[in-house]
């Protein structure tokens, strides 16, 4: 197995894992899915309340066995860093709207310096699921 394959595979799991552990973590039915995941992106951010987006839109992937939606928020987010510095960085977040109401958001992907897997994944999944949509 070649090293890209298997980062590619850790790069599935990683983003399997997250999904898994937003929707374990972030069920809350009285919010859209856009504004979920931007909370949820916020909550990642080291000053919350300066948070600005732009951007921003829903991406369907597919419909699920259940009639639900799989699909992913993407955008960008201003970010400040404690040098008083800041600029836009590119987010997304994997979604679920079910037909009933409910939804779930992922753990959010951000495409920052201290990011957790390489720019070029990053950069893959972007241009999978928030580009040309």
């Amino acid at each position: 197995m070649t090293n890209k394959m298997l980062s590619i595979l850790v790069i599935i799991l990683i983003a399997g894992g997250s999904f898994l552990a937003g929707v374990m973590a972030n069920y809350t039915p009285d919010l859209d899915v856009i504004k979920k995941s931007e909370r949820a992106v916020e909550d990642l951010l080291s000053f919350p309340k300066t948070v600005e987006f732009k951007d921003v839109k829903y991406h369907v992937i597919r419909e699920t066995s259940d009639r639900g939606m799989l699909g992913y928020v993407c955008g960008q987010v201003l970010i400040f860093d404690a040098k008083n510095s800041y600029s836009y960085k590119r987010f997304m977040v994997k979604t679920y709207l079910n037909e009933d109401g409910r939804n779930v958001v992922s753990i959010p992907l951000l495409d920052r310096d201290e990011m957790e897997f390489p720019i070029e994944e990053f950069n893959y999944l972007w241009r999978k699921n928030c580009q040309n949509r």
